[in-house]
């Protein structure tokens, strides 16, 4: 049986389904992760940080052993529905879920989504604009008719609004650990939580050298364990700001301190950094934070979910729309505190930090760690992937 997993376009979006992809490959399956192809990121505020724009054409990325990303030896270019084609299941980016409900409909195949963020408040400015911006012919076609290639991403509140009616089966591929047990979001009723979707230890492909890696694990052991700060990503004057920041907070808290950052913005300072400071371009986070005091990052989901699964506390730095979602859910859990990037200060970074030292904060993350660990997100949702392609009845959510 084939079965299509359509992504949202970014990595942090393509590595779940790609793991999935490959765990149902194992299973017997024929299955392919599809992106959009040459696309760029174009920011908006539609309750999901980052908007799409999709192209009508649409490529295979890789799902190798371990689901390692890559060219398929098979794969190719082509238009939505001839890259679903003869697909059994489709199974699709909550924020995909238009196109995936044109094409589903179109080839009467199967449809089941998967959401990779717990859902998302939606300001009222947020929704008018994505109102607005639904209606321009250039996202709608120019003679007014829907075109799938160009519908706006639907908000955080809206997509479930699409799928329930429909019948269709949300997998979140998160742990339930971010769940809010109380707040504005009152958790997600009768929703499937699997867990995170990844690869197992020590497989899939790397990116990371061995003697990258070897270098890490050297200077780690040399000393006491450090803090970790991740500004990856961002522009590159900011990534200096925060650099010099964190050495400061690092320095007045007398830590050693890992710093992941583009090279780029680690050139010139260098030969400024301190011997007790390790600069990483890219850290592999599940071997890292497990030898970390605390950690500082962004905002990723994947972050997040490492450094629960690590059981030490985090402060999230977030940026973008997303990342605030992660901010407040690791906060409200009691795995630490969020304060946002345009307000971090050598003052509030070293307040902050200090306060993930409390013995109840590490205490509780510790308690979330195990129960993170022993969750197997790809494990929880294959059975109901299975009864899908089945045509099994299952409980309608």
């Amino acid at each position: 049986m084939k079965i299509t997993l359509l992504a949202y376009g970014n990595p942090e979006a393509v590595k779940p389904l790609a793991a999935l992809a490959s765990a149902l490959k194992s299973g017997g399956y024929e299955a392919e992760v599809a992106v959009p192809a040459g696309s760029d990121l174009y920011p908006a505020y539609s309750g999901t940080g980052r908007a799409w724009m999709h192209q009508r054409v649409w490529r295979y990325t890789g799902t190798g052993q371990g689901g390692s990303e890559g060219e398929t030896a098979g794969g190719g270019n082509g238009s939505l529905r001839e890259v679903c084609a003869e697909s059994d299941l489709i199974i699709s980016d909550l924020r995909m879920l238009d196109h995936a409900l044109a094409v589903s409909d179109e080839l009467n195949s199967k449809l089941m989504a998967a959401a990779l963020t717990p859902p998302c408040p939606v300001s009222r400015s947020a929704a008018f604009v994505s109102g607005v911006l639904r209606k321009l012919p250039f996202f709608n076609g120019a003679a007014g008719r829907r075109e799938p290639g160009y519908a706006w991403p639907l908000t955080g509140e809206a997509a479930p609004n699409k799928a329930v009616p429909r019948d269709i089966l949300v997998l979140h591929a998160y742990s339930a650990c971010f769940l809010e047990r109380h707040g504005e979001s009152g958790g997600l009723g009768g929703q499937i939580v699997t867990g995170e979707w990844r690869n197992a230890a020590g497989t899939g492909g790397s990116d990371y050298s061995s003697k990258s890696l070897e270098d890490t694990g050297q200077w780690l052991d040399e000393g006491e364990a450090p803090l970790y700060f991740g500004f990856s990503g961002l522009p590159l004057q900011t990534q200096a700001h925060c650099i010099h920041t964190a050495l400061e907070a690092s320095n007045e808290l007398s830590c050693r301190a890992v710093i992941e950052a583009d090279w780029q913005a680690l050139g010139g300072l260098r030969h400024e950094l301190p011997v007790n400071t390790l600069p990483v371009e890219m850290a592999d986070c599940d071997r890292l934070f497990s030898r970390c005091r605390s950690v500082m990052h962004r905002g990723s989901s994947a972050a997040a979910h490492a450094s629960l699964r690590a059981g030490i506390p985090a402060l999230v730095c977030p940026a973008a729309e997303e990342e605030h979602v992660w901010g407040r859910l690791t906060a409200a859990a009691g795995a630490g505190s969020c304060l946002p990037l345009n307000k971090v200060t050598r003052k509030r970074l070293t307040q902050a930090l200090r306060a993930l030292e409390d013995k109840r904060v590490r205490n509780k993350t510790a308690e979330l760690g195990a129960s993170v660990r022993g969750e197997n997100g790809i494990e929880t949702a294959i059975p109901f992937i299975d009864r899908c392609l089945s045509w099994t009845q299952y409980r309608k959510f």
